[in-house]
């Protein structure tokens, strides 16, 4: 039978798990274009973390460092594959060969695919840390108090974060949409190197090409706006 734990444990024990959590939510930040918070949170974090001094307490931060490394590794591939579209002006329709469209999907299919993967682990944080922690072994009480406190500091940033994804997904779905149409009607349109427009010979399809790109410029004004309330909120509810 194991001895009871102490309340000075317990507490470092609470210590530990919230310096962890907010390493998490720094990566969840992160990925919602909140750069300028990570520097002061991991001071903060290094001030709050104690050396772990149970067992319970290490198993609970190698749980909450897998979920940690899952998340940061998606946010590196999607900011690469973000890096990657702008690089290539995958959604500048500098096309004049066909081949130059396959380029231009997969590169946008890059992006999709990995905002589709960051998407799934945001939306699905709390299980996923709760599997981790469950795997692990970690007492119900530590993993109950974990738990509790993600919930608690997640709730208010998730639906800003997941609205930033979903923008994400329209930019990437409605340019696969504009390579499909400039694809389809090949020889139906040129690009004019002086304006860097395209003109089109039909205007049905011009009026979807002006569709497919009104979509893609709303979701990206969406996208910034989405940024800068999670910008604001977390200069509010930022500690001194």
């Amino acid at each position: 039978m194991h001895a009871p734990t102490s309340r000075p444990s317990q507490q470092k024990s609470q210590r530990t798990i919230v310096a962890i959590l907010i390493a998490v939510l720094v990566a969840a930040s992160v990925a919602a274009g909140m750069q300028w918070r990570k520097a002061q949170l991991l001071a903060l974090s290094a001030k709050a973390t104690p050396a772990p001094a149970l067992p319970q307490d290490v198993e609970a931060a190698k749980a909450l460092g897998n979920y940690l490394a899952r998340l940061r590794a998606q946010i590196r591939d999607h900011d690469a594959a973000f890096q990657r579209l702008r690089r290539e002006g995958a959604l500048a329709w500098h096309i004049r060969d066909q081949v130059e469209i396959d380029r231009d999907r997969k590169v946008i299919e890059q992006f999709l695919a990995t905002n589709a993967r960051l998407t799934d682990t945001l939306q699905h944080g709390e299980g996923l840390i709760r599997a981790e922690l469950e795997t692990a072994e970690v007492p119900p009480t530590t993993r109950d108090a974990a738990l509790a406190l993600y919930a608690k500091t997640q709730a208010p940033l998730l639906p800003m974060q997941l609205r930033i994804r979903h923008c994400d997904e329209v930019i990437g779905k409605n340019g696969l949409a504009v390579l499909d149409l400039l694809d389809f009607n090949w020889g139906s349109w040129t690009r004019n190197e002086a304006t860097q427009k395209l003109n089109f010979d039909n205007t049905v399809t011009l009026a979807l090409f002006q569709d497919y790109v009104g979509k893609i410029e709303a979701a990206a004004n969406e996208r910034k706006a989405a940024q800068d309330e999670l910008l604001d909120f977390q200069r509010r509810n930022s500690t001194p």
